[in-house]
């Protein structure tokens, strides 16, 4: 009630006019927005339906565990077992899951992604030749953390060769070469660590 109240002078006070008002114009201001507030409050308890009291369930079981907001929570309305009892998705694993790890098209897409990230890395050997390391650097910065990221997924994938894992590991540290040796400024080893860097490359690619 006092919300309500609270609105209804917040309109009366907000109402135009320049000229002092009277008492019965301020009670009359006052009732209009007493009104309009009433109004915008019945026209909210209108979704609500007549005699119904708040509902609860115990866990998802009893009282109103049959609710769709209640039972959907814990899975009891679900035809097979969930995730985790707060979750409406499937049982992590099953069989009929949509959603599969390492399926054809997933492995496809991030074959695609480290394709690019290849391409970039192999150009930096143009940046080597003219010595310009700031360059060099930051073409492979801002490749490493995709590129960890999707070997790591595709070295763990079912249809990876053994060495997958240890080609990618090698791959890692012959980049970290070409970084450091970079920012040392020592082009000839800059370039042979390139070098490394690009067989381990293409070893990977042979065990994915």
């Amino acid at each position: 009630m006092k919300t309500v109240l609270a609105l209804a002078l917040s309109a009366s006070a907000l109402a135009p006019g320049s000229q002092p008002k009277t008492a019965s114009q301020t009670r009359r201001e006052l009732g209009q927005g007493l009104m309009t507030a009433i109004g915008a409050f019945g026209a909210q308890a209108a979704v609500a339906s007549s005699g119904d009291s708040p509902k609860f369930s115990f866990f998802g079981f009893a009282g109103n565990g049959d609710a769709m907001s209640e039972g959907a929570m814990y899975g009891a309305d679900q035809s097979s077992k969930v995730y985790s009892p707060y979750s409406v998705y499937g049982k992590l694993g099953a069989e009929d899951q949509i959603y599969k790890k390492y399926n054809a098209k997933e492995i496809e897409f991030k074959k695609g992604m480290l394709a690019e990230s290849e391409k970039r890395v192999k150009a930096v050997n143009q940046w080597i030749d003219k010595k310009n390391w700031e360059n060099v650097r930051s073409g492979l910065d801002s490749q490493v953390y995709n590129m960890r990221g999707t070997m790591n997924y595709l070295a763990a994938s079912p249809s990876a060769k053994p060495g997958a894992k240890a080609a990618a590991k090698q791959f890692y540290q012959d980049m970290e070469a070409v970084n450091l040796l970079s920012k040392r400024k020592k082009q000839a080893a800059a370039m042979d660590a390139y070098n490394n860097m690009v067989n381990s490359m293409e070893k990977f690619n042979t065990l994915i």
